[in-house]
């Protein structure tokens, strides 16, 4: 009896959040270094797979307000810090030493191409110095490759919030009485 009842206790979803911890933490490893269309589609379905899986067997336990407040602030966090990259503006530099930038503007409102020009750091002026002149065509390459660098990194930044918000609901929710037996369970 003791060994039945010890069995029914354990956490049916044991695995499914040691798997689903692990893609997090390695999808935010691959954001770090390179981000392609497929890095971002395998994490899409393997992470709505494990949610929806996660969701299907998930139980109520006495850390589940601890466990969603946690999931919600890094949700949370995420999420505020993929708008803030979409939104910022950024600056390149163009030499690999000195204070020459190019200013890029933001992902969602770039510079246009016969705009960007090489100022000082810290001045909105034109840059006049000795040092070459830098083609419009390289600035706008250079500006091109860091916005996009840029939004594809804020795109991660919010498949993870939205995964994350979607386990923070999963624990802050009671979960319904199964029709079939006593045990809770969540039914779509």
């Amino acid at each position: 009896m003791a060994t039945e009842e010890q069995r029914d206790n354990r956490s049916p979803t044991k695995w499914l959040s040691a798997v689903f911890w692990t893609l997090i933490l390695v999808f935010v490893y691959i954001l770090l270094g390179f981000f392609d269309w497929w890095t971002g589609l395998v994490f899409v379905v393997a992470g709505v797979a494990l949610t929806y899986f996660w969701w299907r067997k998930v139980r109520r336990s006495e850390s589940s307000v601890l466990f969603g407040f946690t999931c919600a602030c890094f949700a949370a966090l995420a999420l505020v810090t993929s708008g803030a990259a979409v939104l910022a503006p950024l600056s390149a530099s163009v030499d690999s030493v000195g204070s020459r930038m190019v200013d890029c503007g933001s992902v969602i409102n770039p510079v246009p191409e016969k705009e960007l020009r090489v100022t000082t750091s810290g001045s909105s002026e034109t840059a006049k110095q000795s040092w070459p002149d830098v083609s419009q065509s390289s600035l706008q390459r250079m500006c091109s490759d860091r916005l996009s660098y840029r939004g594809s990194r804020a795109a991660g930044l919010t498949l993870v919030g939205l995964l994350l918000a979607a386990r923070a609901t999963g624990h802050l929710i009671t979960p319904t009485e199964s029709r079939t037996g006593d045990a809770k369970t969540r039914h779509f």
